[in-house]
């Protein structure tokens, strides 16, 4: 896997609209979004200006979908039980689960 810095990759999901957070379905979307803006075959833009920023389009998707697919997840037991107990569905159960009102 290519060594990816975090300004690299926030780059690459400004320039396709990412905010915060986003899955490789959104992520995907995005792309194919912005890329109809500026693909030099519809947009009204400036020619060489459309193929550039269709070419630097591409290369992001190409680096946020390279990193996403080759993110390393744990699935040792003490990562996964911290990662489902910060789910705010869980944590509501917990707190007021057996509660006759709020149950």
């Amino acid at each position: 896997m290519a060594k990816f810095s975090a300004e690299l990759l926030r780059d690459a999901a400004d320039l396709l609209g990412i905010r915060d957070q986003a899955n490789l379905h959104e992520i995907r979307a995005l792309y194919h979004e912005r890329v109809r803006e500026w693909h030099p075959d519809v947009s009204r833009k400036d020619p060489a200006e459309s193929h550039e920023m269709t070419i630097r389009l591409r290369d992001a998707y190409e680096i946020l979908v390279e990193y996403c697919m080759n993110y390393t997840f744990s699935f040792r037991a003490e990562d996964l039980a911290r990662e489902l107990a910060d789910a705010p569905a869980d944590y509501w159960m917990e707190r007021f689960g057996d509660d006759p009102i709020w149950g």
